[in-house]
């Protein structure tokens, strides 16, 4: 069991984020000390703190992609905290108006990208932490504030471009891990025992995280130019593991033909349990891949061993029915495929298949990009993203307004930033950020409180708040509850440390962080986000992609002419508006009053969703990968039951909209 935890722990250490965590600290600590030492304390606090903001937007992505993360990052900082500190000094009461024109902008350009949200949102926390620093001198400090971001992005450009392909490795191998993990639940789906619509509901929410991967994978490496030259084996080295990586997704989705079909079909005897031992293997097989590694850490007794078992399986099985040795066929050979796959992803060779897209086709398999436009189509409250920019507008005007009645501005500060961390869109995630905050804020406050009553040596707590700021750093993104303590003692511990107060500081961190969480959610009670529009359209949009991905492969299927560009993309597609409608779907079934209400429609739909697409994705890898070719009466067969569950779908949607419309009826009656 230690040895476990300590590779677990070794493991998280090696992730992309956790690495970036040791750069982000090393590159905020060493400037600011430097510059609090022989230049001026005011600067090296605001240097600081524009680093570590900084620091805080940057997501995975190639070079292209740094340089426009600063490119936002920047102008955006340096205008914020300026007009922002400049309201301060002359105590204006415009600072009200311009926190509401930032909650508004910061949160509307979200449309734009992931990339740019993240640069939003860091720019409405330097306005708060701009109220909370009280800067004497506007310029001075937006200038040094702007520096620290500055200086981040100098060295984070620098190591990209000693190290280009350092986020797609790292992005590669966290594809594979979920890989694994998809496998290992597979092997439920084998299982009489287990329930069908546990097993599938598990496995459709790992899918979307494996879609979400892919999709990142292809953002950071389609859009290099380098794809198009000949003389880059570099970057077709690691095309070719982006195209094993989506070749061993659709292999895992085709083993899905129909769990049911298959369950009833292998019934009784040992076939399931071979099943299960052979994708266990595999499940080993794939999580102790390293793509990083120039030792391959394949196990050959493990691939020996998958043979022996899918000999043993055909062996039992060849004297059945034809239905189940056809079956028991199809399957060991998406087994042995999967088993292929895994033995070459390591190796550092350019991919050959008669499936693979053109170069001058790739950027059609990347989600387009948004622009101003994107923007100006989202202007109404019938937009999500709209109401939700309105929303923040009002709450961050209203906990500025508040500071005019504190007995200083800056204690507003906590409220603003406690309600740009934890409001979002959805009820359901604001409230498990609100409890996130709460509970990590008190644990905080309690450690540090103890913290400073029991040491009084400044260099130790200094080292103290350096260190949990790493750590800060380190649990951002995998756990936000973790990072809420963390980050308190860095910041109650750097306040006492720069003003000497002790209790003061405490009483403040948590009443008005609770104030800020009260307001988030009031925000979401007053201005609720209409998740029905999106869930309308994304489901509308899914369907019509199931059916033209269905037309695709039977207009494939009766010409005997593969058009592979056309499968890919309509399989990209499909599988991308899959993910969309699942997200819509899961927040409307986690609204407080609705989602309970249409709940148990909204999972049969996913679970219905999710068989289309496992049994589209099937044919499409029949036709293209394994070469099984089946009889058209078999083919018509197959098309047909696909399209049944098609209508099916698209029916149980239209009931999710029949019964918003009765509920929103009963609302009317019951309140009129």
């Amino acid at each position: 069991m230690i040895k476990a935890a300590f590779s677990q722990l070794a493991s998280f250490l090696r992730t992309e984020s956790s690495l970036d965590a040791l750069r982000n600290i090393l590159v905020v600590i060493i400037p600011s000390t430097l510059i609090f030492y022989f230049i001026d304390g005011h600067i090296a606090i605001a240097f600081a703190v524009g680093a570590l903001l900084a620091a805080l937007t940057d997501v995975p992505g190639n070079k292209n992609d740094k340089l426009s993360t600063a490119a936002y990052c920047l102008p955006i900082f340096f205008i914020t905290a300026l007009s922002i500190s400049f309201a301060l000094h002359f105590h204006s009461w415009t600072i009200i108006l311009m926190l509401g024109i930032f909650g508004f902008i910061y949160t509307i350009i979200a449309l734009l990208g992931f990339r740019i949200n993240v640069v939003g949102n860091l720019g409405l926390i330097v306005a708060s932490f701009t109220i909370g620093l009280r800067p004497v001198d506007p310029m001075q400090f937006s200038l040094s504030l702007t520096a620290g971001a500055l200086f981040f992005f100098v060295v984070c450009i620098i190591q990209v471009y000693l190290s280009p392909y350092r986020s797609l490795r790292f992005a590669v191998e966290s594809g594979i891990k979920t890989m694994a993990k998809l496998i290992s639940l597979k092997v439920d789906c084998y299982d009489e025992k287990v329930p069908l619509t546990k097993a599938y509901k598990e496995l459709s929410a790992l899918h979307i995280k494996v879609s979400d991967q892919l999709e990142t994978i292809r953002t950071i490496l389609l859009r290099d130019k380098k794809l198009h030259s000949e003389k880059d084996q570099e970057t077709k080295i690691w095309l070719a593991k982006l195209y094993q990586l989506i070749d061993l997704y659709e292999l895992l989705m085709a083993i899905d033909n129909d769990y049911e079909q298959i369950r009833e079909t292998l019934k009784g005897g040992n076939t399931l349990k071979l099943i299960r031992k052979s994708l266990s293997l595999l499940s080993k097989e794939t999580k102790s891949l390293r793509i990083s590694s120039k030792v391959r850490k394949s196990n050959p007794s493990r691939r020996l061993k998958l043979e022996e078992l899918l000999l043993q399986l055909e062996m039992e099985e060849a004297e059945g029915s034809p239905a189940k040795w056809n079956l028991i066929c199809s399957i060991s050979t998406q087994l042995r495929h999967i088993s292929d796959i895994l033995q070459n992803i390591q190796v550092k060779q350019v991919y050959q298949d008669n499936t693979l897209v053109d170069s001058k086709n790739y950027i059609d398999f990347v989600a387009p990009q948004s622009n101003i436009k994107t923007i100006q189509k989202n202007l109404s409250f019938k937009s999500p993203i709209f109401s939700y920019a309105v929303r923040m507008a009002i709450l961050l005007m209203a906990g500025g307004l508040i500071g005019y009645f504190l007995p200083e501005y800056r204690y507003a500060s906590w409220i603003l930033l406690t309600i740009i961390l934890v409001a979002r869109p959805s009820y359901h995630i604001t409230q498990k950020r609100n409890y996130q905050r709460i509970i990590g804020s008190v644990i905080g406050i309690a450690i540090s409180l103890t913290l400073l009553l029991l040491i009084k040596n400044l260099l130790i707590l200094v080292i103290i708040a350096a260190f949990c700021l790493y750590l800060f750093l380190l649990f951002n993104k995998p756990n936000y509850l973790v990072c809420c303590i963390f980050i308190t003692i860095t910041i109650l511990v750097g306040q006492h440390i720069h003003e000497g107060e002790i209790h003061d500081i405490l009483g403040s961190r948590f009443a008005f962080t609770l104030l800020g969480s009260i307001f988030a959610v009031l925000g979401c009670l007053a201005i609720p986000i209409n998740h029905y529009r999106s869930v309308e359209h994304s489901t509308k949009s899914l369907i019509q992609h199931f059916r033209s991905y269905s037309e695709k492969i039977q207009e494939s299927f009766n010409s005997h002419n593969l058009n592979y560009y056309d499968l890919r993309l309509f399989r990209r597609f499909t599988q991308a508006s899959l993910a969309q409608t699942y997200d819509s779907l899961d927040q409307l079934a986690k609204e407080p009053l609705k989602g309970k209400f249409l709940k148990e429609d909204i999972l049969h739909f996913q679970t219905l969703a999710y068989r289309i697409n496992a049994l589209l994705v099937g044919l499409s890898v029949n036709l293209t990968k394994l070469g099984i070719s089946l009889e058209q009466e078999i083919m018509s067969e197959k098309i047909n039951f696909i399209n049944s569950l098609i209508d099916e779908s698209e029916m149980l949607s239209q009931q999710l909209a029949t019964k918003k419309e009765k509920k929103n009826l009963s609302v009317k009656l019951k309140t009129s």
